[in-house]
């Protein structure tokens, strides 16, 4: 039966691409992210109905409906005459790679030999990330407290229901991401691996995207191509790709609603008004922080306007406006956000919530406006740094250089951007420490490449060209500065920014023509230097990352040597003894209270079966509750309980504190009930 669902889950990805060949033009690329929106959209309705209906848990409904909701939308797009004939998929996959031979085959010894090293490195990439995938079990700090282990919660109590878990994340969260993450989980016979398809796809389509973003601006093949694999190599999307997070899943959606905003505006067909409703109703329930792109896009839509405003562009407004409030109807408004209203009057949760880690932490409007200049000089200078090659010491010289301009403007206007915490979650360290430069890279040597491409873009010849380019600077500039004024520093922050190179990689199309067509022969060298060192950085990158190491490094494990309850616990190895002396002691079937904070990983405790049922009773901002009676065990923080005797000490082995440790475990307990 499992291997069933397997073949139906493969199936309905074929199908949407299907659908989607029938929706899009002839592009392939355009078939691609057309076919990922109408997946992202028949889950998310999907879930929402099984949630109603308290049957989110079971597979066998997942693996039928689904289909109903994908052939829903195909019916939606037929009654509106967007459905004509169109060749199959696997067909123009295969012109596309024919073109793509016969384009480097066309091109001169110079670009050959960029095409080929570029190849190879992709080749390599893609082959130390589908290992990472299956090898290693997913490990972040808000997946072990909130993101994954909401939904095995879910799963348990058959809904995405108000749920009050130990972490606020549970609850407050919005419930659209994870119909995306326990369809393939369900599918696979609950094999965890496949909570990060979502994650590996939305690495994919992104590339996808801006490949189309550059054909809609008229770059030739061979820019384009480039320009889209360029994106594959930014540091911070490598790492995201094979994890649970959630920002490279947004920085996706917002790629491919640009790619239909642009697609409209070229075109004004009608599907892709419909396109953009879907995709920007999906972004919208998939986070909040989607918000922070709105002015950046109108920023865009206005520019889009005003340049094609002789060609009638608001011709039809009447099918915008009923098309955005349909999907924001269907998508958005059972996401959560009104859940979160009822219970704590504000569409992201608590107060306690706000004021960790939004604009309600700086107190004042003056006091906001003073820490959110540090703030953009901070995430300037975390930016500036060569993230992947860092991981190699004598790199450390260059990123110095880097820091020198920041240390000298905090110097010489007294900024104390170090000193000063006020609004900072982490203090901010111009000596960015290995755990988060190796944890959560930025850029990297990009960030060199979008500097000149940015240079550039004032000397571009093309009027049109460089009025996009210019727009789309100013898109970027937007989404950083609201990055840097909306919430307090956070080094981990690098991950937000992938949503502002959204708005920054398709400038570096001018930059990339111009290597292309390089006639002299030490540009040429410069060139084919910097591409090495790009993918040499995404490789370094994929196989260096400490959450996820596949090869031997300063004396650490690989993923290969590791036990699951190490991979578990990867970013705090004090808590692995515990953890591992837990699985050991409590039956996969058993019932288990857990008295543990909102900091605490809950997710290993579920067990590599997921067979064990746990009931919090130290729910989020109401206290310590009583043991129910149906509970074989608890397990418990000394903070929450006090040991008494016959309470097995689960940390037997202490772990000293390291600057690796965030924030340290605590001291855990097993109790048998009965």
């Amino acid at each position: 039966m499992y291997y069933l669902y397997f073949v139906l889950f493969i199936s309905f990805i074929l199908l949407n691409l299907k659908i989607s060949s029938k929706i899009s033009t002839n592009n392939f690329s355009e078939i691609i992210i057309t076919g990922f929106i109408i997946y992202a959209c028949s889950l998310t309705v999907t879930g929402y109905f099984l949630s109603f209906f308290n049957f989110w848990h079971s597979p066998f409904l997942w693996s039928i409906l689904p289909f109903f909701s994908t052939y829903s939308i195909y019916l939606f797009f037929k009654n509106f005459e967007f459905i004509e004939n169109r060749k199959s998929t696997f067909k123009l996959f295969g012109r596309n790679i024919q073109k793509i031979d016969e384009e480097v085959k066309a091109s001169s010894q110079f670009q050959k030999r960029l095409f080929q090293l570029l190849f190879i490195f992709l080749i390599i990439l893609f082959l130390s990330l589908i290992i990472g995938f299956f090898v290693n079990s997913p490990n972040e700090w808000d997946s072990m407290t909130g993101h994954l282990n909401r939904i095995l919660y879910f799963i348990q109590n058959g809904n995405t229901k108000f749920f009050i878990g130990t972490n606020w994340n549970i609850d407050t969260y919005p419930k659209s991401f994870p119909n995306h993450q326990v369809y393939p989980f369900l599918m696979t016979h609950k094999n965890e691996m496949w909570f990060k398809f979502h994650n590996l796809s939305s690495y994919i389509i992104s590339g996808f995207s801006f490949y189309g973003i550059m054909k809609r601006l008229n770059y030739d093949f061979k820019t384009r191509l480039i320009t889209a694999c360029f994106y594959l190599f930014i540091p911070i999307a490598i790492i995201q790709s094979t994890t649970t997070d959630t920002d490279i899943v947004l920085a996706s959606y917002l790629s491919v609603l640009i790619y239909f905003i642009i697609s409209y505006f070229d075109q004004f067909e009608k599907r892709y008004i419909l396109l953009s409703a879907l995709t920007f109703s999906i972004a919208l329930a998939h986070k909040i922080t989607f918000l922070f792109t709105f002015p950046s896009l109108l920023l865009l839509l206005v520019f889009l306007f005003f340049k094609k405003r002789n060609e009638k562009p608001l011709r039809n407004i009447r099918y915008i406006i009923s098309s955005f409030i349909i999907c924001f109807i269907l998508i958005v408004l059972p996401c959560g956000y009104l859940s979160n209203i009822l219970h704590y009057r504000h569409p992201i949760g608590p107060k306690i919530a706000l004021e960790h880690q939004s604009i309600e932490r700086a107190r004042t409007f003056d006091n906001l406006l003073e820490q959110g200049s540090r703030n953009l000089l901070r995430y300037s200078s975390d930016l500036l740094n060569l993230d992947g090659l860092r991981n190699i010491e004598s790199i450390e010289k260059i990123n110095s250089t880097f820091k020198k301009p920041f240390e000298a403007i905090d110097k010489k206007l007294n900024l104390r951007l170090e000193s000063e915490k006020d609004f900072t979650i982490i203090p901010f360290s111009f000596n960015r420490k290995p755990i988060f430069f190796n944890g959560t890279p930025i850029m990297g040597i990009m960030v060199i490449f979008y500097l000149c491409s940015i240079l550039f873009v004032f000397f571009e010849p093309n009027k049109n060209r460089k009025q996009i380019s210019l727009f789309l600077l100013g898109c970027f500039i937007i989404h950083f500065l609201i990055l840097s004024f909306t919430a307090a520093y956070d080094p981990w922050k690098g991950r937000y920014m992938q949503s502002s190179f959204v708005f920054l990689l398709p400038i570096g199309g001018i930059l990339i023509e111009k290597i292309l067509y390089q006639k002299k022969l030490l540009i040429q060298i410069i060139s084919f230097v910097f591409f090495l060192l790009v993918g040499f950085s995404g490789i370094i990158t994929a196989l260096l990352h400490n959450r996820a190491l596949l090869v031997p490094y300063k004396g650490q494990k690989t993923i290969f040597q590791q036990s699951r309850i190490e991979k578990l616990t990867i970013s705090r190895p004090d808590i692995k003894t515990a953890y591992q002396n837990f699985d050991i002691i409590v039956p996969n079937d058993a019932v288990v209270a857990i008295a543990t904070i909102n900091d605490d990983y809950e997710y290993p405790l579920w067990g590599k079966s997921f067979s064990r049922k746990l009931i919090p009773i130290n729910p989020f901002g109401l206290g310590l509750q009583p043991i129910p009676k149906e509970c074989n065990y608890l397990f418990f923080t000394s903070q929450l309980i006090k040991p008494i005797k016959g309470d097995i000490d689960l940390s037997k082995m202490k772990y000293p504190h390291s600057e690796n440790i965030i924030v340290p475990g605590e001291n855990y307990y097993l109790r048998k009930l009965k």
